[in-house]
């Protein structure tokens, strides 16, 4: 029985059609989540102590929990708290949470119970190796606020940037299809044509600087890549697969670079050359086959260049394999991709 891989159904985008991806941020996680949420505590609001207040009233909350009376868990639950604190809140929250803890303890914890006593020199150590180790987690708290305060910066910067080059990159593909059209007004054929090839260049740039949240169909990224080269060279079989963003920008430079390497010296170079493209389910992921026909005779190159080194980058990515094969009558490859990269995916039979 044949198989459909993805079931959720997407439009097939036409050659030459116009496509814009929009560049919007990706549905964040909850590590960036609380990121974000540490990055807007000021360390010296009301917020920032409010935190440490719960983060101790927890610790010592588990701490009875534990078992008050056991010498031995004294300050166990006490560090975390104060890394958490210091992670989210800042370090004068944490220093906060530091001395209350160590004063908790004294007056909870240590007998006899509830009450402050002069320490013995064995428990006066006790409460100095911890105030020591505390203000290393306070310090190894305070630099990955730091780092992550920066991190986010230059993120934010880079968004900006980004947006700023795709809104020229668009204006610049606008300036040249309008110079084309003018230019080429009495050869609206081979306008088209190029507008064409113009279009799907765009399309991949966009998709490389995007963040698209909808998946990919696998057929419409070849179609896509092949656009400029026109749909009779493309013979494209497979059930429907709907590729993550994130995959799907690995999957155009990799598609670029085996189909300007059959327009340089494959089955591209042939008006009667064709690419054959089959996929299929192959164990808990993809197998996609790529077969040049009509093209001049292939051998393998006597060195590995920067689009060779492009392939293997972008299939470590997918954490899949290429496999690739040259023989006179044309160039061959398969691939393989974990199925997780394709979305809402699966199966029926």
């Amino acid at each position: 029985m044949a198989q459909l891989i993805a079931v959720r159904p997407s439009s097939s985008l036409e050659l030459g059609a116009t496509s814009s991806i929009p560049l919007q941020d990706r549905k964040p996680d909850h590590l960036e989540r609380l990121a974000a949420f540490s990055a807007g505590i000021p360390s010296l609001s009301p917020a920032a102590f409010g935190i440490g207040l719960a983060t101790l009233i927890v610790a010592t909350a588990l701490r009875f929990v534990a078992g008050w009376s056991f010498t031995d868990l004294r300050y166990v639950t006490y560090l975390p708290a104060i890394l958490a604190t210091g992670l989210l809140a800042g370090v004068p929250a944490a220093l906060a949470v530091m001395i209350a803890s160590i004063l908790i303890v004294v007056w909870a914890f240590m007998p006899p119970y509830f009450t402050f006593k002069p320490l013995d020199y064995a428990e006066l150590m006790t409460v100095l190796w911890t105030t020591f180790a505390s203000l290393c987690t306070i310090y190894f708290a305070h630099s990955c606020r730091v780092v992550l305060k920066r991190l986010r910066a230059r993120e934010a910067s880079n968004r900006v940037l980004v947006q700023e080059l795709a809104h020229r990159g668009r204006n610049i593909f606008a300036v040249i299809e309008i110079v084309l059209q003018k230019t080429l007004a009495d050869d609206p054929e081979h306008a088209s044509a190029l507008s064409g090839r113009l279009r799907a260049i765009r399309y991949a740039n966009e998709l490389l600087i995007g963040a698209a949240q909808q998946g990919i169909d696998l057929k419409a990224l070849l179609l896509q890549e092949l656009a400029p080269y026109g749909e009779r060279q493309l013979d494209a079989c497979g059930p429907q697969v709907e590729i993550e963003p994130e995959a799907a920008r690995h999957l155009v430079l990799l598609f670029h670079e085996l189909v300007t390497n059959a327009a340089k010296y494959g089955a591209l170079s042939s008006a009667n050359g064709r690419i054959v493209v089959r996929w299929q389910q192959h164990g808990d992921g993809l197998l996609l086959k790529w077969k040049e026909i009509g093209g001049p005779p292939v051998k393998a190159p006597s060195s590995h260049g920067f689009g060779t080194q492009l392939i293997n980058t972008c299939t470590r990515a997918l954490s899949g394999t290429f496999d690739q094969q040259f023989s006179p009558d044309g160039f061959s490859c398969s691939i393989t991709l974990r199925s997780s990269f394709a979305s809402d995916t699966a199966i029926n039979q």
